[in-house]
């Protein structure tokens, strides 16, 4: 290959890697307090110069994660996990099989909570972190930060954390 088409293909691949949307959740996962208030953060980078729409999705856990917490899981959960290392019994199961619900939205500095929501102390600040007041037992679980930018459709526009709550 010479050494011009060499140097295109990269420059290619680097803009390609540079550019676009790209969402990132710095902590995957985040154990907190019952009633204690916590942030879920969440930070974004795009080549848009429109303005972008922050949402926040919850989706619980595929089946109780508290036992597993307290060293209690199931040897059926532990057994199908060994197998399949890149499975969790806990995070990884269709939607239809969990709840999964909008938290807040945010666009310009708008904030509209789901309607589960409504009532609590839950807002987004700064770009696109999650602040929630209040924490309550059903709080556990998947929190997806998903970005939507009109112009910039290219690259990652989501990532999660897993939020455990703890009495």
């Amino acid at each position: 290959m010479d050494r011009g088409l060499l140097a295109w293909v990269a420059l290619f691949w680097l803009t390609a890697i540079a550019g676009g949307l790209q969402v990132t959740v710095p902590d995957k996962k985040k154990v907190a307090m019952l009633f204690q208030p916590t942030v879920l953060r969440c930070h974004f980078s795009t080549s848009s110069h429109q303005p972008a729409v922050v949402q926040w999705k919850f989706k619980s856990y595929c089946q109780d994660r508290m036992g597993e917490s307290l060293g209690m899981s199931s040897p059926r959960a532990q057994s199908l996990s060994k197998r399949n290392l890149e499975w969790d019994p806990y995070l990884d199961c269709l939607d239809s099989r969990r709840t999964v619900r909008v938290v807040a939205s945010k666009q310009g500095s708008t904030v509209t909570l789901g309607d589960f929501y409504r009532g609590r102390e839950i807002t987004i600040v700064h770009d696109a972190d999650l602040q929630i007041g209040k924490l309550m037992w059903g709080d556990s679980g998947l929190y997806y930060c998903i970005i939507t930018t009109p112009d910039d459709l290219e690259g990652k526009n989501e990532d999660s954390v897993e939020l455990l709550v703890l009495e």
